[in-house]
Protein backbone atom coordinates (compact mmCIF):
# COMPACT_ATOMS: atom_id res chain seq x y z
CA UNK A 1 0.00 0.00 0.00
CA UNK A 2 1.62 3.18 -1.08
CA UNK A 3 -0.37 5.52 1.15
CA UNK A 4 -3.19 7.08 -2.02
CA UNK A 5 -6.04 6.04 -1.84
CA UNK A 6 -8.13 6.28 -5.15
CA UNK A 7 -11.43 7.83 -4.86
CA UNK A 8 -13.07 4.90 -7.31
CA UNK A 9 -13.47 7.31 -10.09
CA UNK A 10 -13.85 5.08 -13.04
CA UNK A 11 -11.33 6.16 -15.90
CA UNK A 12 -12.16 3.86 -18.84
CA UNK A 13 -9.68 1.54 -20.77
CA UNK A 14 -9.45 3.52 -24.10
CA UNK A 15 -9.43 0.66 -26.30
CA UNK A 16 -12.81 -1.18 -25.12
CA UNK A 17 -14.61 2.30 -23.39
CA UNK A 18 -15.09 0.30 -20.07
CA UNK A 19 -13.34 0.46 -16.79
CA UNK A 20 -10.24 -2.27 -16.40
CA UNK A 21 -11.63 -4.95 -14.36
CA UNK A 22 -8.18 -5.85 -12.84
CA UNK A 23 -8.23 -1.91 -11.88
CA UNK A 24 -11.59 -2.24 -10.47
CA UNK A 25 -10.34 -4.91 -8.20
CA UNK A 26 -7.47 -3.04 -6.94
CA UNK A 27 -9.69 -0.18 -5.99
CA UNK A 28 -12.30 -1.99 -4.11
CA UNK A 29 -9.50 -3.59 -1.86
CA UNK A 30 -7.87 -0.99 -1.36
CA UNK A 31 -10.79 1.25 -0.49
CA UNK A 32 -11.87 -1.58 1.91
CA UNK A 33 -8.43 -2.14 3.62
CA UNK A 34 -8.51 1.27 4.13
CA UNK A 35 -12.11 1.21 5.91
CA UNK A 36 -10.91 -1.57 7.69
CA UNK A 37 -7.95 0.77 9.19
CA UNK A 38 -10.25 3.76 9.63
CA UNK A 39 -12.97 2.25 11.61
CA UNK A 40 -11.96 2.59 14.82
CA UNK A 41 -9.90 5.46 14.41
CA UNK A 42 -11.99 7.86 12.13
CA UNK A 43 -15.40 6.14 11.65
CA UNK A 44 -15.90 9.10 9.28
CA UNK A 45 -13.52 8.35 6.90
CA UNK A 46 -14.48 4.47 6.99
CA UNK A 47 -17.72 5.81 5.84
CA UNK A 48 -16.56 7.33 3.16
CA UNK A 49 -14.50 4.54 1.94
CA UNK A 50 -17.28 2.32 2.03
CA UNK A 51 -19.50 4.59 0.37
CA UNK A 52 -16.67 5.27 -2.97
CA UNK A 53 -16.52 0.98 -2.75
CA UNK A 54 -20.23 0.86 -3.06
CA UNK A 55 -20.03 3.38 -5.22
CA UNK A 56 -17.18 1.16 -7.27
CA UNK A 57 -19.53 -1.58 -7.27
CA UNK A 58 -22.71 0.12 -8.61
CA UNK A 59 -20.59 1.26 -12.03
CA UNK A 60 -19.34 -2.22 -12.24
CA UNK A 61 -22.68 -3.77 -12.25
CA UNK A 62 -23.71 -1.35 -14.49
CA UNK A 63 -21.25 -2.08 -16.80
CA UNK A 64 -21.75 -5.79 -16.81
CA UNK A 65 -25.27 -5.32 -18.10
CA UNK A 66 -24.41 -2.81 -21.04
CA UNK A 67 -20.85 -4.69 -22.33
CA UNK A 68 -21.42 -3.28 -25.69
CA UNK A 69 -19.65 -0.02 -26.35
CA UNK A 70 -21.56 3.01 -27.03
CA UNK A 71 -21.14 4.36 -30.83
CA UNK A 72 -20.48 8.02 -31.58
CA UNK A 73 -17.44 7.76 -28.29
CA UNK A 74 -14.18 9.20 -29.11
CA UNK A 75 -11.26 7.53 -30.54
CA UNK A 76 -8.43 6.44 -28.34
CA UNK A 77 -6.05 9.04 -29.75
CA UNK A 78 -8.39 12.03 -29.52
CA UNK A 79 -8.36 10.81 -25.90
CA UNK A 80 -4.46 10.54 -25.57
CA UNK A 81 -4.43 14.06 -27.29
CA UNK A 82 -6.88 15.46 -24.64
CA UNK A 83 -4.94 13.92 -21.73
CA UNK A 84 -1.74 15.19 -22.95
CA UNK A 85 -3.26 18.88 -23.40
CA UNK A 86 -4.42 18.43 -20.10
CA UNK A 87 -1.16 17.55 -18.48
CA UNK A 88 0.73 20.02 -20.01
CA UNK A 89 -1.51 23.19 -19.36
CA UNK A 90 -2.59 21.43 -15.56
CA UNK A 91 -1.52 25.38 -14.29
CA UNK A 92 -3.78 27.57 -16.58
CA UNK A 93 -7.36 27.39 -17.52
CA UNK A 94 -8.33 24.84 -19.18
CA UNK A 95 -11.67 25.50 -21.09
CA UNK A 96 -14.02 23.13 -23.36
CA UNK A 97 -13.75 25.11 -26.45
CA UNK A 98 -10.21 24.54 -26.38
CA UNK A 99 -10.25 20.91 -26.34
CA UNK A 100 -12.87 20.75 -28.97
CA UNK A 101 -10.58 22.66 -31.01
CA UNK A 102 -7.99 20.46 -30.50
CA UNK A 103 -10.04 17.94 -32.14
CA UNK A 104 -11.36 20.07 -34.48
CA UNK A 105 -14.88 19.79 -33.81
CA UNK A 106 -17.31 21.44 -32.35
CA UNK A 107 -17.97 22.24 -28.66
CA UNK A 108 -21.41 20.16 -28.30
CA UNK A 109 -20.28 17.23 -30.28
CA UNK A 110 -17.22 17.23 -28.79
CA UNK A 111 -18.64 17.65 -25.09
CA UNK A 112 -21.37 14.69 -26.19
CA UNK A 113 -18.62 12.58 -27.55
CA UNK A 114 -16.41 12.66 -24.30
CA UNK A 115 -19.54 11.92 -21.94
CA UNK A 116 -20.02 8.82 -24.07
CA UNK A 117 -16.45 7.66 -23.85
CA UNK A 118 -15.97 8.26 -20.34
CA UNK A 119 -18.58 9.16 -18.45
CA UNK A 120 -18.10 12.05 -17.48
CA UNK A 121 -18.24 15.79 -18.88
CA UNK A 122 -14.78 17.47 -19.76
CA UNK A 123 -14.66 20.14 -16.79
CA UNK A 124 -15.30 17.42 -14.18
CA UNK A 125 -12.58 15.33 -15.97
CA UNK A 126 -10.48 17.65 -15.71
CA UNK A 127 -11.08 18.68 -12.04
CA UNK A 128 -10.08 14.88 -11.36
CA UNK A 129 -6.72 15.32 -13.54
CA UNK A 130 -5.83 18.27 -11.60
CA UNK A 131 -6.79 16.39 -8.21
CA UNK A 132 -4.51 13.68 -8.68
CA UNK A 133 -1.94 15.75 -9.69
CA UNK A 134 -2.28 17.88 -6.20
CA UNK A 135 -2.40 14.76 -4.25
CA UNK A 136 1.07 13.54 -5.79
CA UNK A 137 2.51 16.90 -5.21
CA UNK A 138 1.71 16.99 -1.41
CA UNK A 139 2.73 13.87 -0.58
CA UNK A 140 6.19 15.17 -1.40
CA UNK A 141 6.24 18.56 -0.70
CA UNK A 142 5.48 21.26 2.08
CA UNK A 143 4.06 23.89 0.18
CA UNK A 144 0.92 25.93 1.44
CA UNK A 145 -2.49 24.35 -0.30
CA UNK A 146 -3.12 28.15 -1.11
CA UNK A 147 -0.11 27.60 -3.65
CA UNK A 148 -0.57 23.88 -4.79
CA UNK A 149 -4.31 25.18 -5.85
CA UNK A 150 -2.79 27.78 -7.76
CA UNK A 151 -0.26 25.63 -9.23
CA UNK A 152 -2.93 23.26 -9.96
CA UNK A 153 -5.18 25.49 -12.05
CA UNK A 154 -7.69 26.37 -9.67
CA UNK A 155 -8.88 29.56 -9.01
CA UNK A 156 -7.87 29.82 -4.88
CA UNK A 157 -7.59 27.44 -1.64
CA UNK A 158 -11.19 27.53 -1.54
CA UNK A 159 -12.25 26.46 -4.68
CA UNK A 160 -9.60 23.70 -4.38
CA UNK A 161 -10.36 22.36 -1.18
CA UNK A 162 -14.33 22.19 -2.20
CA UNK A 163 -12.91 20.22 -5.49
CA UNK A 164 -10.70 17.92 -3.52
CA UNK A 165 -13.27 17.04 -1.18
CA UNK A 166 -16.14 16.29 -3.68
CA UNK A 167 -13.91 13.95 -5.49
CA UNK A 168 -11.89 12.51 -2.24
CA UNK A 169 -14.59 12.53 0.45
CA UNK A 170 -12.03 14.58 2.68
CA UNK A 171 -10.52 17.51 2.93
CA UNK A 172 -7.31 18.38 1.79
CA UNK A 173 -5.47 19.16 4.81
CA UNK A 174 -7.06 15.69 6.39
CA UNK A 175 -5.72 13.96 3.02
CA UNK A 176 -2.46 15.25 3.28
CA UNK A 177 -2.17 14.34 6.96
CA UNK A 178 -3.28 10.90 6.31
CA UNK A 179 -1.27 9.98 3.77
CA UNK A 180 1.54 12.15 3.96
CA UNK A 181 2.90 10.73 6.97
CA UNK A 182 2.72 7.31 5.47
CA UNK A 183 4.48 7.98 1.78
Amino acid sequence: MNGIIDTGIMLSNRDTGHPDRAEQARRLLMLLMETERAIYRDPDIASTYLNQAISLLTVTKHNKQNPCRPRGGLASWQISRVDKFITDNISSSIRTIELASLLRLSVSHFTHAFKQTTGTTPLIYIATIRIKAAQQFMLCSTHSLSDIALSHGFCDQAHFCRVFRRETGLSPQTWRRLYASNA
